[in-house]
């Protein structure tokens, strides 16, 4: 389990939905009804290994303001209606960190707008949501492995995707499909260097790396990457966090069980959400003590990596939770087997689902969407953002 619990944040605009949301917390039915009378805006949900949670104190003075609290099993629930009131019981009550912690999620959940700085200038992420086309120079990649018999083949597939929209394009040599094996970073720089100096060469996009190497991150860095895109999240390779460093690019960091190889070998989790927070916080908070400032971090919640089919589901309904991390979110759902599942269709045909849930990670607070499909996917994510309303 985590080292740092994260306080949850979600709407309370719905009843219905949050007592559903209530029930996944463990909480009883007449106590829940109480809890529903009089609901504010947000709910906030407190672990109570979080300190100072398990505290009579901090029911006694929110009961005092009439505020409803609810103590489940696992949760110090109770719901705020703003920023400024968490805030003020935060002042209130110095001594405990949980409503300091909750004021903090609550305001990290209001932000919607970021701006990464990258070498030489930054990408604005306050807008529709930005595409990361994917470019997979592998022969075993789950959706295109082998699509490219040449560099210049994927070079002139990275320069189309630009041309249709792709401000980002995500280059990858190894495949981290469930059950692949690594391969060496002598091959896997043989593979994505001479696609990104061609890229670098015949495009304005913002190019990424997708890997877990220190070697091959630094090596694609000095190519023109300026975003290193990290399954691990600097877990795999101890120099990783120092590359990203010194090189002052931005960084993805995507919550991942396991490895490639072992992922899907029965993932479980206890509490999903509560476990994805708490680990991507933690490896935000590595990344930073390793001098990464924070500004250059992103996040992905690692749909299909290590998550089980009714996991990837759950991701799609409460992205926006991610947002109490305060990091702009990356959602890259494209081919991936949960669609499979879903729609039978083999891993090329999948545009249409693939669809249907960028709409959903648009409508849920997602900042950039990864895939495959950019012509189609740019279509879908200004129908979606146009639907959702502009973010503040």
């Amino acid at each position: 389990m985590s080292r740092n619990g994260v306080v949850r944040v979600f709407p309370a605009g719905d009843p219905a939905t949050v007592r559903d949301r209530l029930r996944a917390f463990g909480a009883q039915t007449g106590p829940a009804e109480a809890f529903l009378r009089n609901l504010r805006a947000l709910v906030a949900a407190a672990p109570l290994e979080l300190e100072d949670a398990g505290d009579p104190r901090i029911e006694r003075l929110l009961a005092a303001e009439g505020i409803p609290v609810l103590r489940t099993g696992s949760h110090l629930l109770f719901s705020p209606s703003s920023f400024a009131q968490a805030e003020e019981w935060a002042r209130k009550a110095p001594w405990a960190g949980v409503l300091r912690a909750s004021a903090v999620s609550v305001a990290k959940s209001f932000t919607r707008a970021f701006h990464v700085p990258i070498p030489d200038g930054g990408i604005d992420l306050s807008g529709t949501p930005r595409i990361m086309g994917i470019v997979n120079v592998t022969p075993d990649s789950f959706s295109d492995g082998g699509a490219y018999r040449s560099a210049a083949e994927a070079v002139t597939r990275g320069i189309a995707m630009a041309s249709e929209g792709a401000e980002i394009l995500d280059v990858g040599g190894e495949s981290s499909r469930p059950g692949s094996r690594p391969v060496s970073p002598e091959e896997e720089l043989s593979r994505v260097i001479p696609v990104l100096r061609g890229l670098a060469e015949g495009t304005d996009a913002v190019l990424s790396v997708d890997t877990t190497k220190a070697s091959v991150a630094r090596e694609a860095i000095a190519a023109g990457a300026r975003i290193v895109n990290d399954t691990s999240a600097l877990a795999d390779d101890p120099g990783m966090a120092d590359i990203v460093r010194d090189a002052g690019c931005a960084v993805v960091l995507m919550h991942r069980r396991g490895t490639p190889e072992t992922m899907q070998e029965a993932p479980h989790y206890d509490s999903l959400f509560d476990e994805l927070l708490g680990e991507l916080s933690d490896r935000i908070e590595a990344a930073v003590e390793a001098g990464i400032e924070r500004e250059r971090i992103l996040v992905d919640p690692g749909i299909g990596f290590g998550k089980r089919f009714e996991d990837n589901l759950e991701l799609h309904r409460h992205l926006e939770e991610l947002r109490v991390l305060g990091r702009p979110i990356v959602f890259g759902p494209s081919r991936k087997g949960f669609l499979g599942t879903l729609t039978g269709k083999p891993a090329a045909d999948r545009a249409y689902g693939t669809a249907a849930s960028v709409t959903a990670a648009v409508l849920h607070g997602a900042h950039v969407v990864r895939v495959h499909d950019v012509r189609e996917m740019r279509e879908v994510v200004r129908v979606a953002e146009a639907i959702r309303g502009p973010m503040a």
